[in-house]
């Protein structure tokens, strides 16, 4: 599709009047989701935008209740983004569901152009209980975080309340290969970090499975159509008491989804929660890639695959990696409400 480029009089990010790319399809999307034009009006690119976003260092930042994030678009996912723009707007607004990144403005400021979408990780909100110490538990211990593709490049972002910061093996780093022995105590913690990772399963409903796993399958088709891949799974997964129904629904009180997450699921004694979206998914199979597919033939289970492929396992992966084993929250609240 043509790059289009439209004035958007009235719209505002930050105070600023900005230009848009094909509005016409995002604006349908705020109004699924219930977002006016002034949404955006109070963020500031100054105190708001840092560095990081992504493996170029594009900016990043997030509005003040967290539930969106203004990201940089570097130009390969522009030219992905200004493509699907269309197609990508009518698979979300198709009622079979999505766990897709939803993405509310395409725009242009001072040269760069930026994307506003939703954050399906969004953090506890502690500050919702009145005393951490009355509750008998200590809550963010119960936090953990994920970027998972199904292979090599899993990994864990939150353990136990603590951020795990990647520190990766580089060619150079000559330590690194001669076991663990001249390892950092950071680095320990990334690898066990991706063990964990590749290990986990996340307890669900078996309604919840099957939601997850059919959406997962639809978003996959969509994205093997386009040429995509590299995208990952997020997840942010929490476990408390299954007594404490009330505390779980005010600390984590939902994404900006229309009320679908999180998921809610109870074994015997546990209440689990999970968020889970797909992120990343405008990197087109370039010659770049092709060439590092051919440079990385000796590596097992990399990220570095074609689209049809990528997305087989991928789909393949989620499927797995949620165990329907848990009863749904509407049950769990008759159970305990039993004399």
């Amino acid at each position: 599709m043509k790059e289009r480029e439209t004035s958007s009089p009235g719209f505002h990010v930050g105070g600023e009047t900005v230009s848009t790319y094909n509005d016409e399809h995002y604006k349908k999307l705020r109004e699924r989701w219930g977002l006016g034009d002034d949404f955006l009006a109070t963020f500031d690119f100054t105190k708001n935008m840092k560095g990081g976003g992504g493996k170029g260092g594009d900016l990043m930042g997030f509005t003040t209740d967290k539930l969106y994030i203004i990201k940089e678009v570097n130009p390969g996912d522009q030219k992905s983004l200004l493509k699907i723009t269309e197609d990508y707007a009518q698979h979300l607004l198709d009622p079979h569901g999505s766990l897709l990144a939803r993405f509310f403005l395409h725009f242009s400021r001072k040269g760069k152009d930026f994307l506003v979408m939703n954050n399906w990780m969004p953090p506890p909100r502690y500050d919702a209980v009145d005393s951490m110490e009355e509750l008998g538990f200590d809550l963010k211990t119960n936090y953990n975080r994920f970027d998972l593709k199904g292979c090599a490049d899993d990994k864990t972002l939150v353990a136990l309340g603590e951020p795990v910061h990647a520190v990766h093996k580089r060619i150079f780093n000559v330590g690194m290969w001669c076991g663990d022995a001249l390892w950092t105590p950071e680095r320990k913690r990334y690898f066990e970090g991706k063990k964990h990772a590749r290990e986990v399963k996340f307890h669900v409903s078996p309604q919840t499975h099957d939601e997850i796993t059919a959406m997962t399958k639809r978003d996959v088709a969509f994205l093997q159509k386009w040429g995509l891949m590299d995208y990952s799974l997020v997840v942010s997964y929490h476990g408390v008491p299954r007594t404490h129904l009330d505390v779980a629904r005010s600390v984590y009180a939902g994404t900006s989804d229309g009320g679908s997450q999180p998921y809610l699921a109870a074994s015997k004694d546990t209440l689990y929660i999970s968020y889970v979206g797909i992120i990343d998914f405008l990197q087109d199979w370039t010659c770049a890639k092709k060439v590092a597919m051919c440079v990385k033939c000796c590596e097992r289970n990399k990220a570095t695959i074609p689209p049809v492929p990528y997305g087989d396992r991928f789909a393949s992966f989620v499927d797995a990696k949620f165990s329907g084993d848990c009863a749904p929250v509407p049950e769990v609240v008759a159970l305990d409400a039993t004399p």
